[in-house]
């Protein structure tokens, strides 16, 4: 695996995830959404988000695990959140990093990454 590829291909999906959240929760549309809905917007826009992030990431020729480059991918996003995200954004309101982490949501969101990017990798590389 091209570590290096990884945590950079985990930081440019990072960084879109984030855009795409701030769209989601501050849209006049979205916005006024529950929780559980803004939650399932984020899962269908999740999907062509991860496929782009594993086109960057096989494009040379990397046949690495699926499986195992998204969980390096998402561990990279992990760290920009428990750094970024969750300081400056959301622990205002009094999150703490379990809460944000271990909200069954998000730990949904973390396994429909993974599993993306291990199903790009057996359709498109194995």
């Amino acid at each position: 695996m091209n570590i290096k590829r990884a945590i950079t291909a985990g930081a440019m999906l990072w960084g879109i995830i984030f855009i795409e959240w701030s769209v989601i929760v501050f849209a006049p549309v979205l916005k006024d959404l529950s929780a559980n809905s803004q939650f399932l917007v984020h899962f269908l826009v999740l999907i062509p988000i991860v496929i782009f992030g594993a086109r960057y990431y096989y494009r040379k020729a990397d046949k690495t695990n699926g499986f195992v480059v998204g969980l390096a991918m998402l561990a990279t996003g992990i760290v920009l959140d428990a750094i970024i995200t969750v300081p400056l954004f959301v622990g205002q309101d009094g999150t703490t990093h379990a809460q944000f982490f271990l909200n069954p949501l998000m730990l949904a969101g973390f396994a429909e990454f993974i599993i993306i990017m291990g199903l790009y990798w057996k359709k498109k590389i194995a």
